[in-house]
Protein backbone atom coordinates (compact mmCIF):
# COMPACT_ATOMS: atom_id res chain seq x y z
CA UNK A 1 0.00 0.00 0.00
CA UNK A 2 2.74 2.37 0.94
CA UNK A 3 4.36 1.93 -2.71
CA UNK A 4 0.86 2.54 -4.31
CA UNK A 5 0.68 5.68 -2.22
CA UNK A 6 4.00 7.17 -2.91
CA UNK A 7 3.72 6.70 -6.62
CA UNK A 8 0.13 7.66 -6.80
CA UNK A 9 0.75 11.30 -4.77
CA UNK A 10 4.34 11.77 -6.65
CA UNK A 11 2.57 11.25 -9.90
CA UNK A 12 -0.21 13.68 -9.32
CA UNK A 13 2.66 16.31 -8.39
CA UNK A 14 4.42 15.83 -11.39
CA UNK A 15 0.96 16.03 -13.55
CA UNK A 16 -0.09 18.91 -12.09
CA UNK A 17 3.22 21.16 -11.83
CA UNK A 18 3.62 20.36 -15.61
CA UNK A 19 0.18 22.06 -15.86
CA UNK A 20 1.42 24.43 -13.90
CA UNK A 21 4.40 25.22 -15.64
CA UNK A 22 3.15 28.09 -18.72
CA UNK A 23 1.85 30.28 -16.32
CA UNK A 24 3.11 33.60 -16.09
CA UNK A 25 3.74 34.66 -12.22
CA UNK A 26 5.23 38.45 -11.40
CA UNK A 27 8.68 36.83 -10.38
CA UNK A 28 10.65 33.96 -10.66
CA UNK A 29 10.89 33.15 -7.36
CA UNK A 30 6.82 33.42 -6.50
CA UNK A 31 6.75 30.62 -9.20
CA UNK A 32 9.17 28.42 -7.47
CA UNK A 33 6.90 28.73 -4.61
CA UNK A 34 3.78 28.33 -6.57
CA UNK A 35 5.03 24.95 -8.04
CA UNK A 36 6.38 23.73 -4.78
CA UNK A 37 3.36 24.38 -3.17
CA UNK A 38 0.96 22.97 -5.79
CA UNK A 39 3.54 19.96 -5.57
CA UNK A 40 3.28 19.11 -2.24
CA UNK A 41 -0.56 19.92 -1.87
CA UNK A 42 -1.13 17.04 -4.66
CA UNK A 43 1.46 14.80 -3.58
CA UNK A 44 0.10 14.48 -0.15
CA UNK A 45 -3.59 14.28 -1.83
CA UNK A 46 -2.55 11.33 -3.86
CA UNK A 47 -0.71 10.17 -0.93
CA UNK A 48 -3.59 9.92 1.30
CA UNK A 49 -6.51 8.46 -0.86
CA UNK A 50 -5.24 4.56 -1.29
CA UNK A 51 -4.88 4.46 2.46
CA UNK A 52 -7.74 6.31 3.74
CA UNK A 53 -9.99 3.94 0.99
CA UNK A 54 -8.81 0.84 2.51
CA UNK A 55 -8.96 2.13 6.58
CA UNK A 56 -12.53 3.25 5.58
CA UNK A 57 -13.23 0.37 3.10
CA UNK A 58 -15.08 2.84 0.62
CA UNK A 59 -15.15 2.95 -2.48
CA UNK A 60 -11.74 4.54 -4.05
CA UNK A 61 -12.44 6.54 -6.54
CA UNK A 62 -15.47 8.32 -4.11
CA UNK A 63 -12.88 8.77 -1.42
CA UNK A 64 -10.57 10.36 -4.04
CA UNK A 65 -12.84 12.99 -5.69
CA UNK A 66 -13.77 14.18 -2.37
CA UNK A 67 -10.53 14.34 -1.01
CA UNK A 68 -9.21 15.99 -3.95
CA UNK A 69 -12.15 18.58 -3.84
CA UNK A 70 -11.62 18.88 -0.03
CA UNK A 71 -8.10 19.20 -0.01
CA UNK A 72 -7.92 22.01 -2.65
CA UNK A 73 -10.33 24.31 -1.07
CA UNK A 74 -7.86 25.32 1.22
CA UNK A 75 -5.35 26.43 -1.91
CA UNK A 76 -8.95 27.80 -4.01
CA UNK A 77 -9.46 30.23 -1.17
CA UNK A 78 -6.65 31.56 -0.76
CA UNK A 79 -5.65 32.36 -4.65
CA UNK A 80 -9.32 32.77 -5.52
CA UNK A 81 -8.55 30.85 -8.27
CA UNK A 82 -11.83 28.51 -8.10
CA UNK A 83 -12.51 26.35 -11.00
CA UNK A 84 -9.47 25.22 -12.18
CA UNK A 85 -7.71 24.20 -8.53
CA UNK A 86 -11.21 22.07 -7.35
CA UNK A 87 -11.48 20.93 -11.08
CA UNK A 88 -7.92 19.25 -11.09
CA UNK A 89 -8.25 18.26 -7.10
CA UNK A 90 -11.42 16.22 -7.95
CA UNK A 91 -9.66 14.68 -11.63
CA UNK A 92 -6.47 14.01 -10.01
CA UNK A 93 -8.26 12.51 -7.12
CA UNK A 94 -10.75 10.46 -9.20
CA UNK A 95 -7.96 9.24 -11.28
CA UNK A 96 -5.92 8.25 -8.23
CA UNK A 97 -9.18 6.83 -6.59
CA UNK A 98 -9.74 4.57 -9.88
CA UNK A 99 -5.90 3.46 -10.15
CA UNK A 100 -6.53 2.15 -6.38
CA UNK A 101 -9.81 0.31 -7.49
CA UNK A 102 -7.67 -1.55 -10.36
CA UNK A 103 -5.13 -2.29 -8.35
CA UNK A 104 -6.68 -3.45 -5.48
Amino acid sequence: MIWFALIAGAVFAIVDVALMLPIRFPSAAEKRIALGSAGIDRFLIGFVIGPVAAGLGWNGILVGVLAGAAFSLPTMLITRVYVPIIALGAIGGLAVGLAYELVY
